[in-house]
């Protein structure tokens, strides 16, 4: 075979360096590229040139790069160079074996969740993220390679970068890790050889499963509920004669990972969506067994006592006296304590606790068959450690090819299942997984496998997302096609496209169309334009009959801080009480509105309605409710504004506007970030907090105190982190 060292693509940047590149055998509209490392690609070659023939024979042209990989920035500029070759441009990589993780920091926002001090140890307090390889515009400072871990570089989000992520590319790992008397390059041949059997097999989705660990979304049926209703839309062959759709809750039969394992292993699985909480080595689906009798209460007391004197003892901590101080503070009998230190109790106990859980023992012990296994969960797709969840099913003997997983903490409210019916459109899940992901979201296995194109033969998304995606006429088009989450996914490359009047064309697509994903893609990308017109469709969102639009609509209306959305908020917390997640933001989104302006509200609905009977015992609860919002708000920036207060207690009051963007904290915190008098460090945490606050309706006094900033001899890091937060809030302006 011809091999071609590429020296145009990266002498300019590196002089000596000379990655083997192997050119694709055939040329299609776009490319794709294996990225591995030297070793692993000696030790299998066969089958990594077997993979690369089963993904052209897709039609999809594919590079194979191989070097050492003594630097993540040699792999992003080959991938970048390929991407900008106009002929036949790269749509998308996988990284095989030991390639470099990045390992980002200051750039939290791009995250969903994950908010950790970053004065931690650094391994720990940064987001490992493949968007330093697919998303170009993100522009990163290099600051060390980890002396332990030496695959880990970490790198620092430069304030210069855009703040968000567009991905031009789309990315996944495939990590081998020695398992079952194997070793790591044996796991991987496998592994490949497997893909190219799959490949070459005709495969429609047509079986879902969906399943919930307990603690998930408060356990809302109501979201529950609309998920169901949602893939309905998505996916309308599911629910035909022929094929197989399953929703399993946690609590439909106790514990629950035996029904979750075999469904995963079931030979005609295609997609299992795990809905969870999560760590690196654990899918945590169930707590104690739920019901109201007596001894079954009794029983759960009494393991968690006995858990409790458990951690003691091994903490060294005084067993007894622990085990008084539940006596006390429970009113428990001491004999319902007193066999937990026994060896027979303690390994029941063991057993009983793990099968609450699905862990990475039972993940190798099984045989999973489902194509496709998203893991909307913390930490399931720890990549950068030896091993995860989300990796150990895709190296299992089964058929699973591919795996979605979040390499951090991940945010519960969140659209996991977004464009999610373009999938059924032959639409590789590599090219899907770009247009969701976070900084933490990833895919482990091959990114170009695909179903079968079921839904419009004559339509070629994966074409479309790379060769027209600056068409505006292209997704016009596509936004009269039947299905729906072809709508959504034209309303969302207009956007890209900063379309002309798309802020109308949103209003009035939420207002007439019947599928509720399509309105929710409205609902999302009115609040990502800071569109006026979001709060013009707020009283239809919060009484939609989709659970997520009403749960995003109160979501978006506390983040704006606008007057105009009070009403809307009130009428959910009075009418959508039983819809425990969408009820649960609705309370914080009030903590973050005007509360005199939504008491004043509150009364006037109320006195406007006549239905409730609990009316008085409502308002109370409620006005409650507003006022303790009001007293905390009060105290936390009492203590901020307090110059005798401690430094200590302002950091930690300051950090919680990254998650409360109150929005009466504006003037006191721009206050605070300009007065030269306080502690520097202060300040840019200040700065940095207010860069929280980029969907407010307030963000231009937040943009005019950083351009202050800006040309004022100020410290250097408090300037960098102004004109941070100033590109966050003036993005997509």
């Amino acid at each position: 075979m011809k091999t071609w060292i590429c020296f145009f693509l990266c002498w300019p940047l590196w002089g000596w360096a000379k990655p083997e590149v192997i050119r694709p055998k055939t040329k299609t509209p776009t490319a794709f590229a294996i990225v591995v490392d030297r070793q692993s690609y000696e030790k299998v070659r066969p089958a990594l040139e077997a993979y690369r023939d089963a993904i052209e024979k897709d039609g999809l042209a594919t590079y194979i790069l191989v070097d050492t990989w003594n630097d993540p920035a040699e792999i992003r500029a080959c991938l970048k160079r390929l991407y900008e070759d106009r002929k036949m441009p790269l749509e998308g990589t996988v990284l095989v074996g030991d390639i470099p993780v990045p390992m980002i920091r200051d750039a939290q926002f791009l995250s969903s969740a994950f908010k950790m001090d970053q004065k931690r140890p650094w391994d720990q307090s940064s987001i490992p993220s493949d968007r330093y390889y697919d998303d170009f515009d993100l522009q990163f400072d290099f600051l060390k390679r980890d002396s332990l871990q030496p695959l880990y570089f970490y790198y620092s989000l430069n304030p210069h970068s855009v703040m968000q992520i567009r991905s031009e590319i789309y990315s996944a790992r495939i990590k081998p890790m020695a398992r079952e008397g194997m070793d790591r390059y044996s796991v991987l041949e496998r592994y490949l050889r497997k893909v190219v059997r799959l490949k070459a097999e005709r495969n429609p989705l047509n079986d879902l499963t969906m399943a919930r660990g307990h603690g998930y979304n408060s356990e809302a049926r109501e979201a529950w509920a609309g998920e169901q209703l949602a893939l309905r839309e998505q996916l309308p062959d599911l629910f035909r004669a022929g094929s197989y759709v399953r929703f399993y809750d946690f609590d439909m039969q106790y514990p629950a990972k035996w029904a979750y394992l075999s469904a995963t292993q079931r030979e005609s699985a295609d997609v299992v969506l795990f809905h969870h909480h999560g760590a690196e080595d654990t899918q945590y689906l169930n707590g104690y067994p739920e019901g109201s009798g007596v001894n079954l209460s009794i029983d759960n007391v009494k393991r968690y006592l006995r858990s409790k004197v458990v951690a003691a003892y091994e903490r060294k901590k005084e067993v007894e006296q622990v085990k008084q101080g539940y006596i006390e503070s429970l009113g428990v009998p001491a004999a319902w304590m007193a066999d937990a230190l026994d060896p027979e109790v303690m390994a029941q106990d063991s057993v009983f606790n793990a099968e609450m859980d699905i862990h990475l023992s039972d993940i190798h012990a099984l045989r999973p068959n489902a194509r496709f296994v998203m893991l909307d969960a913390c930490f399931n797709g720890s990549f950068h450690l030896e091993d995860c969840v989300a990796n150990a099913y895709i190296f299992g003997e089964g058929h699973t090819v591919v795996a979605q997983g979040n390499s951090v903490n991940t945010i519960q409210d969140k659209w996991p299942d977004e464009y999610l019916g373009i999938l059924a459109c032959g639409v590789r899940i590599g090219q899907w997984a770009r247009q969701v992901h976070f900084l933490e979201t990833h895919i482990f296995g091959d990114p170009t496998y695909r179903f079968d194109n079921t839904v419009d033969p004559e339509l070629d998304l994966n074409r479309c997302l790379v060769r027209e995606k600056t068409h505006v006429g292209c997704w016009l088009r596509l936004l009269q096609h039947p299905a729906a989450d072809v709508q959504a996914l034209a309303l969302r490359q207009l956007y890209e496209n900063r379309a002309e009047n798309l802020d109308a064309l949103l209003k009035t697509t939420f207002e007439t169309t019947s599928y509720g994903v399509v309105r929710m893609e409205c609902l999302k990308l009115l609040y990502e334009l800071r569109s006026p017109q979001l709060l013009e469709i707020l009283p239809l969102a919060v009484d939609d009959s989709y659970e997520l639009v009403r749960r995003f609509a109160v979501i978006y209306a506390g983040k704006t801080g606008a007057d105009e959305a009070i009403p809307a908020v009130v009428h959910s917390l009075l009418n959508d009480r039983l819809s425990a997640r969408v009820n649960y933001q609705a309370r914080e989104a009030a903590g973050l509105l005007d509360p005199e302006k939504l008491l004043t509200e509150l009364q006037k609905q109320l006195s406007d309605g006549a239905y409730w009977v609990d009316e008085d015992a409502l308002l109370e609860k409620l006005r409650t409710s507003i006022l303790r919002g009001k007293t905390a708000w009060e105290k936390n920036i009492a203590v901020i504004l307090d110059t005798a207060s401690s430094v200590k207690d302002k950091r930690f009051e300051i950090t919680r506007h990254r998650n409360q963007t109150y929005a009466r904290s504006v003037e006191p915190l721009i206050e605070f970030l300009l007065d030269p008098s306080r502690e520097m460090d202060l300040r840019i945490l200040t700065a940095e907090a207010l860069g929280w606050y980029d969907h407010a309706v307030k963000r231009t006094l937040i943009i005019e105190a950083c351009e202050k900033l800006l040309t004022a001899d100020e410290n250097p890091r408090l300037v960098l982190e102004a004109l941070k937060t100033k590109n966050r809030l003036s993005a997509g302006r």
